[in-house]
């Protein structure tokens, strides 16, 4: 059934209404349950430490997308306290604020699964990937099986695009994306030194604090998020696009994005962030109202898949390489693993652009 343009439309703008109070107490409670946590790893023995550090890796998830909302404005009504609120929560991530703006917001929402225009994750063609250095073709290949594509992020995104502004990747550098490096450099060396420094009154070593309190959180984290991205917008049953003219066509912002549910709890505790599609089509829409703008989308056409270890698997065993002249999914020797995707730009709209 297609969707009701108009129905769709007026809940987007019902949703889109920002509150103050609930996203502050959002923050503020994950906050101050990372901050607990993270006393409690240096303060306790080995053991009970290192039991704590996935604790402490799902509450910065959690910062992570309470900030990932603030940066799209998205997180309360006031624009000066989501830039405010989107900084401070991405540190324990070691995310730049302006540096994430530029790739996910200006480049990755715009034009999400379309070929040289949206990095993450994007698919080679058979020919590519022949044309491709061996190492490449070998990063490439872990990259997309379920093993590895909890590394990508931190090589491809993080280290490359996150850290440090590059005109390259940026266009023009902006003083905001120094001064957030510079707050990150900061973070990272006073934050190493505080937990030096407690951890020491409880009998830890500097690398010990270190380690467990900032380093091992941070991999973790940046694995869940790279499964997250992956699982976002790779499925059989969805395209990447040649073009901008074929990702119009085919309304990519809806169709090149993955419905993933999660049980209940995991789904609150994640704050909505694989309730997805919703996210692409209204990102203006907090996450605390997502699965009511979700809802408003459900059509046959949406890919929707449960959660699940075998069927994780079975997206990476199916979703290799990518046919872009017959929009469909293949393995490594060329065999179609899906059908076709995405309806060619009929003729007379290509003329028209």
């Amino acid at each position: 059934m297609p969707l009701d343009e108009h129905a769709i439309r007026k809940s987007r703008l019902t949703f889109s209404r920002r509150q103050i109070v609930r996203p502050l107490v959002l923050f503020g409670v994950v906050m101050a349950g990372y901050l607990a946590t993270t006393a409690g790893i240096l303060a306790v023995p080995a053991a009970a430490s290192i039991a704590l550090v996935p604790i402490s890796t799902l509450l910065i998830t959690a910062l992570f997308v309470v900030a990932h909302d603030a940066c799209h404005q998205s997180l309360t009504s006031s624009s000066r306290l989501n830039h405010v609120i989107g900084r401070v929560a991405f540190l324990p991530a070691l995310t730049s604020y302006s540096l994430w703006d530029n790739e996910h917001n200006r480049r990755h929402h715009r034009w999400n699964n379309i070929k040289h225009l949206d990095h993450i994750f994007a698919p080679m063609s058979a020919e590519e990937f022949a044309a491709a250095s061996p190492a490449g073709r070998h990063w490439y290949a872990f990259s997309r099986s379920a093993a590895g594509v909890p590394f990508y992020y931190i090589y491809e995104t993080w280290l490359k695009r996150l850290i440090f502004p590059r005109a390259s990747i940026v266009g023009t550098i902006r003083i905001e994306h120094w001064a957030d490096t510079v707050l990150l450099c900061g973070f990272v060396v006073g934050y190493s030194v505080l937990l030096a420094i407690v951890g020491g009154w409880f009998g830890k070593g500097v690398a010990e604090s270190v380690i467990l309190g900032l380093v091992l959180p941070f991999i973790l984290v940046s694995m869940m998020i790279s499964v997250a991205i992956f699982v976002h917008h790779t499925h059989f049953a969805v395209p990447w696009y040649a073009s901008i003219e074929e990702w119009k066509h085919n309304r990519g912002s809806i169709y090149g994005t993955v419905h993933v549910r999660l049980p209940s709890t995991a789904r609150k505790v994640s704050l909505n962030i694989m309730v997805h599609n919703a996210h692409h089509y209204a990102p203006g829409v907090p996450l605390y109202h997502l699965p009511e703008m979700q809802d408003e989308l459900a059509t046959p056409e949406i890919v929707t898949w449960k959660w699940s270890l075998p069927a994780y698997r079975e997206v990476c065993a199916r979703c290799k390489l990518f046919d872009f002249s017959q929009s469909r999914w293949t393995d490594f020797a060329g065999i179609a693993t899906s059908g076709p995707l995405a309806t060619k730009v009929p003729s007379e709209i290509l003329a028209a652009v």
